[in-house]
Order: structure tokens, then sequence, then C-alpha cells
């Protein structure tokens, strides 16, 4: 493995997590819903029944008319098409991790020293299920204190050791999104065969630098970017250790 640097996990990551769907040890996170009991009462008169309607609740991720829809975990919020699903950040990625060391069994080594170094900083990932399967594409988050409150100018003067040469070309920019002073990189890769893209966006918050990285096909790259930038835009902390 030629690159062991922040970004190069969490582009690693990205990669190995869009495949997830094609693991069989990988199971989707399943449904938390409670499943309620039915219990029998009495009949009730129009009058009680009136007395008993309490005030419907809103369920924080309805999907708004747009088609989006806020996602939660880990203390942050991130708005996103409707049709991503969060994965356990926690038990799926070591999941993803041993399963990746079996089919680079050269690279094992760097593999874990990579997760062990960096899995406390995953704070959330996801995928969306309208992408092919194939190739899906694919969110992670990370927060990191080493580099936190560095000047993005100063950081993208060393884009390229931060890449590492796990990347065919970088592009990068410094956008304002939503108010936010955002560096984003613009990389392409190639796996098994297949070239792909990545967005990845660094930005400083509440103490920390933040990864927000996306990754698809190279064909949905261009169509699927102003929805990344979007996301990044709305990303909100909300209480981080």
């Amino acid at each position: 493995m030629k690159n062991k640097t922040l970004l190069g996990f969490l582009l690693l990551t990205l990669v190995f997590s869009a495949l997830a769907c094609r693991l069989p040890t990988f199971r989707r996170p399943e449904s938390t819903a409670e499943v309620e009991t039915e219990v029998v009462h009495e009949q009730e008169t129009p009058e009680e029944e009136a007395m008993d309607v309490q005030p419907e609740e809103v369920d924080p991720e309805v999907e708004s008319t747009d088609g989006t829809r806020d996602y939660s975990d880990n203390g942050v919020e991130i708005t996103l098409p409707a049709s991503y699903e969060l994965g356990d950040a926690q038990n799926d990625l070591e999941i993803l991790v041993e399963a990746l060391k079996t089919m680079s069994e050269e690279d094992s080594e760097d593999i874990q020293e990579l997760y062990d170094n960096n899995k406390d900083d995953v704070i959330l990932w996801g995928y969306d299920t309208d992408s092919p399967s194939s190739h899906q594409t694919s969110l992670l988050v990370m927060k990191n204190e080493e580099f936190a409150g560095m000047s993005l100018a100063i950081i993208s003067t060393f884009a390229n050791v931060l890449l590492g040469s796990e990347v065919d070309t970088i592009e990068q920019e410094r956008i304002t999104l939503d108010g936010r002073e955002v560096l984003r990189f613009l990389t392409t890769a190639e796996n098994a065969g297949v070239e792909t893209s990545q967005a990845v966006y660094l930005f400083n918050e509440a103490d920390k630098l933040w990864l927000i990285g996306f990754f698809t096909t190279t064909e949905q790259f261009d169509d699927r970017l102003p929805t990344f930038d979007s996301a990044v835009a709305s990303f909100t902390v909300l209480s981080v250790d």
C-alpha cells in the first residue's frame, strides 16, 4: 500500500464501502422500529376518545418536498437525497476492513494500521441505494484534531502529500458553501478495472477539521457533484466529543 495518510484512509474506505453490497459478510442496517404489542381496551365514549387525542409527533427523518432527508448520527447532521441509507460507523467499517484485508493480503498490515489509527474519527458513513449496486455511491464523514484550525490555504499546499499516489488526478479548489469556506478535492482513481471519481471536502468547524468524502463512478460524477456540494453546505455539528 503506497498511501498511509489520513485522506488515504478516507479514500480507501470510500472505495471499499461502495462495494459493500457485494460482500456476503456485510448486512444492511436492520430497521430499529419498535414492535408494538396490541392491547385491547374497553370501548370508550366519544367524549373520552376526544380527551385521549395526542398531538402528532414529527419524524425528524421524513422526506421533504424536494426529495431530501436530514440524517443524524454521532452528533452530526447532513441533508442527503432520501435514497441514501446510513450504515453503522463502527461495526460496518470493521467488517469492511476485515474483508479488504482478505482481498489484499499483501497490504493487510497497512490496512489494519490505517484502520486502527483512524477508526475513532469516523463519524458517519452511508450509501445511495439508487446508484448501481456494482459501484454504489458512498459517503464518509471524519473528524480530525491534528490539523484542526490550520488554514485551508496551508493545507492546500501539501494536497499531494495528503492524497498520495492512490489517486490518478487531483483538482483542488477553495469554495464557499452556504457561508462555509471549504477546500474541495476532485480526484479520479481506477478500482477493479473501473474508473471512479471522488469529491473530498475539508473545512474547520467546532474546533476540528472535518473531512467529507463522496465516491461514485466517473460517468455519474458530474451529475452528482451539485448534490455533494449541497450536502456539505447542509452539514451541521450538533455535539461531538
